[in-house]
């Protein structure tokens, strides 16, 4: 073809060149994944293997970087690139809606999935953004807007498979009950710290007043979330356990969840 086209002189090397161009644009991917991930610590291997198949069943369309912080290279390109902890960009941003209308939800791909995102948050996005790349990710304004429409409600929900009674704050979901305390359904725990959470809204609760503490339920320890002063929430070891972690260590979590929440807020 190179040949042909210096035969054919000048303009047939330009058209060479032109159609290179649009053959390199058509190859180009319609989604570009970096995730900054602790590969090393083994710890997030779900997440790694759920990201490398979604690129492998669609090789054409996504190209998928994982920087592996637990590496002394990728700990050198995580911090310059400014991140912290684990962090998942989907055409460069890591902030989506999902669904419409007053269901719709704010999921943010910070933290390790169970702490502000899901696996199910995951692939709603993955299949939207390859559908329609940049139509489901939204600033922080936007994010803000979406979140004042419904402050602070609870509903029943589903998480590895399995039913929880769900808190949603600012339009994310920060408290996922799994289990049964003090006689109280998850949903019915879900519905009370939804309904303190109101009334502490209401009388301009801010992140700045959450905090966390160790208690004890009976002989079992929990995690206790507070705000102002008041216990809104605790965390069971059926919880933690799907984090990995220990019940004030998952309180932890929860507490981040509710003090980004009230942030997008604007609290």
């Amino acid at each position: 073809m190179l040949r042909k086209a210096i035969r054919r002189g000048i303009p047939g090397i330009v058209g060479l060149l032109l159609l290179g161009a649009i053959v390199s644009a058509n190859a180009a991917p319609k989604m570009r994944i970096v995730a900054y991930i602790n590969v090393t610590s083994g710890c997030q291997e779900e997440t790694v293997k759920r990201l490398k198949a979604f690129q492998a069943k669609h090789s054409k369309d996504v190209h998928l970087e994982i920087i592996d912080f637990g590496s002394e290279e990728g700990f050198a390109r995580w911090r310059a690139d400014g991140f912290h902890c684990q962090e998942i960009l989907i055409n460069g941003s890591d902030q989506f809606r999902i669904g419409s209308g007053p269901t719709a939800r704010v999921v943010a791909f910070r933290m390790p999935e169970g702490v502000r995102w899901t696996f199910a948050d995951l692939d709603a996005v993955l299949a939207q953004e390859l559908k329609a790349p940049g139509s489901s990710a939204i600033t922080d304004e936007e994010a803000r807007k979406l979140a004042q429409r419904v402050p602070i409600s609870s509903r029943q929900g589903k998480w590895k498979g399995q039913s929880v009674g769900e808190v949603v704050v600012g339009a994310q979901v920060v408290f996922r009950y799994r289990s049964t305390l003090d006689g109280k359904s998850p949903l019915k725990r879900a519905q009370e710290s939804a309904a303190m959470l109101k009334r502490l809204y209401a009388d301009g609760l801010s992140s700045e007043e959450i905090r966390v503490r160790r208690g004890n339920v009976g002989n079992a320890p929990v995690g206790v979330i507070l705000a102002r002063g008041e216990s809104i929430a605790q965390v069971t070891k059926p919880e933690a356990d799907l984090m990995k972690r220990p019940p004030a260590a998952a309180a932890q979590n929860w507490a981040l969840n509710l003090r980004e929440a009230l942030r997008t807020l604007g609290r």
